[in-house]
């Protein structure tokens, strides 16, 4: 009796183990399964961050390189800036002498030919009157010596300077073109680290819900990547276009001007030719500087910074071109050539005419309506603070110094001093 138990007890037992053992197994593959998975995940979460902390490291790179090219790019500008102050203060000593050569030249054509020593030896009127006599003669003749000896070694010298500004306005350009392709390599390395970052989180939430919001969010960041390169793309071709537009007017101008002076040369007469040295180069220097196009005026007073307007970037939000100046463009830009002349919008007081790492050369006015104007980027300054300029004066030229990518003119107008700045567009009637 008790075996016939024990083998139905077994039978029994044997018939419920069986779903058990099938059960188990399930779990156990579904537990394997889902190992594997998180495994996986793991493992491609590990390369994720793997490949971003080498991402990082590149965009560290590039930012270093692109803090040292605009550190070398300023100090070149502040060499330039003191370089145009020596080769102003030059011009400045040699103008005086010219002066006072060409009055040399006047009282020399009013008195006839000047006394030869033999003349005034033989009308002296005893032996002392005679040394007297010739010990002047000799002594404004040592002058006149002096005075083109001083002025031919000024003029050596400015030339030199002249040399040495082109040598650097050269090395200037090319640090320019190499900080403006760093400056592209990383805008594009920060857009393809937004790209990968979204592309991570797709597939780290690949067993998700989440999945499809990342996939969207890469996709938005492929078509924010294309939208801001090609942002880029146009407002290079904008400057291109006014940089084109602005040389061949200055060139015109130039034509204008060198026929202008060789009228004008026509009727010197012969004999003050003669007398008066030549300057060569000198005034050019000058006249390309202080010349300047008529802006044209709006009904509200206010006139235009420059005479060709072409926008290449206007105000308010934008894709930022560099990567450190933010969304939101607080003025105008205008594209020109590189020494386009900028003229004052409207008269006033300026209350900064300076150098910043941003800003580059920079001109503020104050105006009698209480709003300030603000030109910047300037390759060079013409005004002083605390000087009062009309509307149309000339303050500069068109550079790109400072935090700029290209030749143009940052203009803005603003309601407080640095701040409060509104759209200047309807003040030029835009």
């Amino acid at each position: 009796m008790k075996k016939k138990l024990l083998v139905t007890i077994s039978f029994m037992l044997l018939v419920n183990a069986a779903p058990m053992s099938v059960l188990a197994d399930d779990i156990d593959q579904k537990i394997e399964n889902q190992t594997k998975k998180i495994e996986d995940i793991i493992k491609s979460e590990k390369d994720a961050k793997d490949y971003l902390a080498t991402l990082e490291t590149e965009i560290t790179t590039i930012e270093t390189e692109y803090q040292t090219v605009l550190s070398e790019k300023q100090k070149h500008e502040k060499e330039m800036n003191k370089l145009n102050t020596d080769i102003a203060n030059l011009e400045t000593k040699i103008k005086k002498r010219n002066e006072q050569l060409r009055a040399q030249a006047r009282t020399t054509q009013t008195n006839h030919e000047q006394e030869s020593m033999l003349t005034v030896l033989l009308s002296a009127e005893s032996f002392s009157d005679a040394i007297t006599k010739a010990i002047a003669v000799n002594t404004l003749v040592t002058a006149n010596n002096d005075i083109l000896t001083a002025q031919k070694d000024d003029k050596k010298e400015l030339d030199t300077l002249k040399i040495s500004l082109t040598e650097t306005l050269k090395s200037l350009e090319i640090k320019t073109e190499e900080l403006e392709e760093k400056e592209a390599a990383l805008a594009e390395a920060k857009l393809e680290q937004n790209v990968k970052i979204n592309e991570i989180a797709a597939n780290l939430a690949s067993e998700t819900a989440e999945k499809d919001k990342f996939v969207k969010q890469k996709e938005e960041a492929i078509k924010r990547k294309e939208a801001q390169l090609k942002a880029i793309a146009e407002e290079k071709k904008k400057e291109a276009q006014a940089k084109a537009i602005a040389e061949k007017q200055a060139k015109e101008q130039a034509e204008e001007q060198t026929k202008a002076k060789q009228a004008a040369s026509a009727q010197i007469p012969e004999k003050e030719k003669l007398v008066t040295a030549p300057d060569t180069g000198t005034n050019d220097a000058v006249d390309n500087t202080q010349q300047a196009p008529t802006p044209p005026a709006s009904s509200g007073g206010w006139s235009a910074p420059v005479a060709n307007l072409t926008i290449t970037s206007g105000f308010g939000g934008r894709e930022d071109p560099t990567g450190i100046s933010g969304s939101f463009h607080d003025g105008i830009d205008f594209g020109g050539a590189s020494g386009t002349p900028i003229m004052a919008a409207r008269s006033g007081e300026i209350v900064s005419a300076n150098y910043s790492g941003m800003a580059g050369n920079h001109v503020v006015i104050k105006h009698d309506n209480g709003y300030y104007s603000y030109y910047l980027h300037m390759s060079s300054l013409s005004v002083s603070a605390g000087q009062s300029v009309s509307a149309g004066q000339n303050l500069g030229g068109m550079g790109t110094t400072g935090n700029s990518t290209g030749v143009h003119l940052h203009f803005s107008i603003s309601t407080g001093l640095w701040s409060g700045f509104v759209n200047p567009a309807p003040f030029l009637g835009l």
